[in-house]
């Protein structure tokens, strides 16, 4: 198996890191793999393969894509492995300086006492441990997979106040708190696509009129992103329960989207992408 194939295995098979911490994986991966020389026929098929796992997850699409663009520009063989390390140097120069940038641009328009976050997320982690240690943090549990958990884990090592809530506590703990901050697997035009509880946890904020802030880089947003399928079925005591792990926040509901480049509000950002949307060609497309 060549590299490539076992790093896209490995990236495929990551059922527990965040979008980004899986992103800063990748990327490191095709560093180390551009060492082995792969040839232009390995890089379609990882291109290929990177676009069908982990859909929802626009970084992963945007570097298939990117990927793409390179070969579909005819690059001759042995100068293609130069382009990919150029662009390769400049996306992990930017992931690398993103959370810093984010945590600031956060910390300069909101001072929270009490903060509601759900799941695990690399970048709202980061931007919680930049907060002061006299901020309370609750975490939804997020099951099925119950990522939350590690979140407080974590913000708990950090010395952090955290503590960890059932996802049903939703609408409640959001009212007591003073700023609802949530991570992104995706933005685009269609909203902010992330594990379950993002939505319920939008709708109550809406309701108690608390600000309802995503955290991403800028490697989250995409005019256009493939879904994956959104729910599925588990047996459990003999009974078909139906369940999800991602969803869709529409953008109507976000008070503003954080990122290194700076914030904007929700309404902003569905018009940046839809115009990014509209300047697509149709070769680097992929259907939404």
């Amino acid at each position: 198996m060549t590299s490539l194939a076992q790093l896209l295995e490995k990236v495929s098979n990551d059922h527990v890191s965040g979008s980004s911490e899986i992103y800063s994986e990748l990327l490191d991966g095709l560093q180390s793999a551009l060492a082995q020389r792969p040839k232009v026929r390995e890089w379609i098929d990882f291109s290929d393969g990177l676009s069908k796992v982990k859909r929802s997850m626009a970084p992963l699409q945007n570097v298939a894509g990117s990927i793409k663009v390179l070969l579909n520009a005819k690059i001759p063989d042995d100068q293609f492995n130069g382009f990919v390390k150029g662009f390769l140097t400049d996306l992990r120069e930017r992931e690398r300086s993103a959370p810093d940038k984010i945590a600031k641009n956060l910390m300069n328009e909101y001072r929270p006492g009490k903060v509601v976050t759900v799941s695990y997320s690399g970048t709202v982690l980061s931007s919680l441990l930049h907060l002061s240690k006299d901020v309370s943090v609750s975490v939804a549990e997020s099951l099925p997979m119950g990522e939350g958990r590690m979140t407080c884990g974590k913000l708990l090592a950090g010395g952090h106040n955290a503590s960890v809530f059932r996802d049903s506590m939703v609408p409640s703990e959001v009212q007591k708190a003073d700023l609802v901050l949530v991570g992104a697997d995706g933005v685009c035009p269609e909203g902010v696509v992330n594990k379950v509880g993002t939505l319920s946890m939008a709708l109550a904020a809406r309701e108690f009129k608390r600000p309802f802030i995503v955290l991403c880089s800028t490697s989250k947003l995409i005019p256009v992103l493939e879904m994956d399928a959104m729910e599925g079925e588990a047996q459990v005591e003999g009974l078909k329960v139906r369940e999800a792990v991602f969803e869709i926040t529409p953008l109507e509901l976000v008070t503003a989207v954080v990122t290194d480049e700076g914030v904007l509000s929700g309404e902003e950002m569905k018009k940046r992408l839809l115009k990014d949307r509209s300047r697509m060609k149709d070769t680097e497309c992929q259907t939404c």
